[in-house]
């Protein structure tokens, strides 16, 4: 799949669509909006599929005010915060019936948890010193 994305140059034009959204948001808000990507597409397939999916795309965006350590540290913890659903992980799936945890259980907690990682770790990529990162 994610070298079907790069033959047919659609990792290159979502990197530059991407890319052309952080001039309006800033910097650490065009984080999140990755994070938060990325933790969508790691909440309906497994986080190692959507890493491997979104690369490609990340490693073309140019963002001059981020260096390509932040957005792939948000993109690599952004594909570990599948708390939303229970299909994105596989622990998810083998409490949900043991628990007697429904779909919009997983929704209602992992969603705002999603959500607070996401500033979090957005931020903390977002000011993160060069010798850091």
């Amino acid at each position: 799949m994610a070298a079907a994305l790069e033959e047919t140059h659609v990792s290159d034009l979502l990197g530059s669509f991407i890319s052309a959204v952080e001039p309006h948001v800033g910097a650490i808000p065009f984080l999140f909006l990755l994070f938060l990507l990325t933790a969508v597409v790691s909440c309906i397939v497994s986080n190692a599929a959507a890493v491997v999916l979104l690369y490609s795309v990340v490693r073309d965006v140019h963002v001059e005010s981020l260096r390509p350590t932040q957005t792939l540290l948000v993109l690599m913890l952004g594909a570990s915060a599948a708390f939303a659903t229970p299909i994105g992980y596989q622990t998810n799936m083998m409490v949900l019936k043991p628990g007697n945890y429904h779909f919009g259980d997983f929704t209602r907690l992992g969603g705002p948890l999603m959500l607070i990682i996401g500033f979090v770790v957005s931020t903390v990529a977002g000011f993160a010193p060069k010798e850091l990162l």
